[in-house]
């Protein structure tokens, strides 16, 4: 029988960005001393400290976590709107599926199901070191609204940069790509950014650009420069998994 529950991280993961500046109050989740401010990048996303907190409060293993989606929306002035993501993990022996999500005002909640089996993917904490320091003030248009989504892909697909800009992201900085084609059972994942906008119906996105990890090129068969040269990540761009364990949290 699947068993579904909903809890509450009593948390108050104050995402609440003045000047680009990010202050957080823990309330369950207090050490001794003090919990220091969260380190900050342009925008102040957090999230390899939020999935620390994320951890320890489900209980998971943490060698087993796999990414699913993941979804965040930034508004004109860099505050967070929405940030939902998904993954899979065990608990006690059981595989569960999470989806955790956090709303405007801090507010971090997640609920979780027993299921079956898991799908082929990274550990969140591989995602979340790359997605932190993408270069967001770069990538929005006039009214700053950004859409960011990501998923795991696998199989036959190509993308091109005729169509929408592609980028790889090495260290915080984004390099122009012409085209890029996978051939693989390997999973990788897609950064899609979408500059938003609001009308009535509520918001609106239109997609931008598609960015890569370094990582993840490694698994492409193909990646071109916008001059035609190839395209090769350099030494060490597919680095070792969580905790020093190469390819921790893959899943086949």
């Amino acid at each position: 029988m699947k068993q579904s529950h909903i809890a509450s991280i009593a948390l108050t993961f104050c995402i609440a960005f003045f000047a680009g500046a990010l202050f957080t109050n823990v309330l369950a989740y207090n050490p001794e001393p003090p919990a220091p401010s969260l380190r900050q990048n342009v925008y102040g996303l957090p999230l390899s400290e939020m999935w620390a907190i994320v951890r320890d409060q489900t209980g998971i293993e943490n060698s087993t976590a796999v990414l699913g989606d993941f979804w965040l929306v930034i508004d004109g002035d860099g505050a967070v709107e929405q940030l939902n993501f998904e993954f899979y993990g065990d608990d006690a022996g059981l595989l569960r599926w999470y989806r955790v999500a956090a709303s405007s005002t801090g507010k971090v909640t997640w609920d979780s199901r027993k299921v079956e089996k898991a799908p082929p993917g990274e550990h969140p904490l591989i995602l979340f070191t790359e997605i932190e320091r993408i270069p967001y003030r770069e990538l929005a248009d006039e009214n700053g609204i950004l859409i960011v989504s990501v998923g795991s892909q696998s199989g036959g697909l190509g993308y091109d940069a005729g169509y929408r800009p592609l980028f790889a992201l090495r260290q915080g900085e984004i390099i122009p790509l012409k085209s890029v084609a996978f051939n693989t059972t390997e999973p990788w994942y897609s950064i899609d950014v979408s500059h938003g906008t609001k009308d009535g119906s509520g918001l609106v996105g239109t997609h931008y650009c598609t960015i890569f990890t370094l990582r993840d090129l490694t698994r492409a068969e193909r990646v071109y420069c916008p001059d035609g040269e190839l395209f090769w990540p350099p030494p060490g761009s597919s680095p070792a998994g969580v905790d020093g364990l190469s390819g921790l949290g893959v899943v086949s």
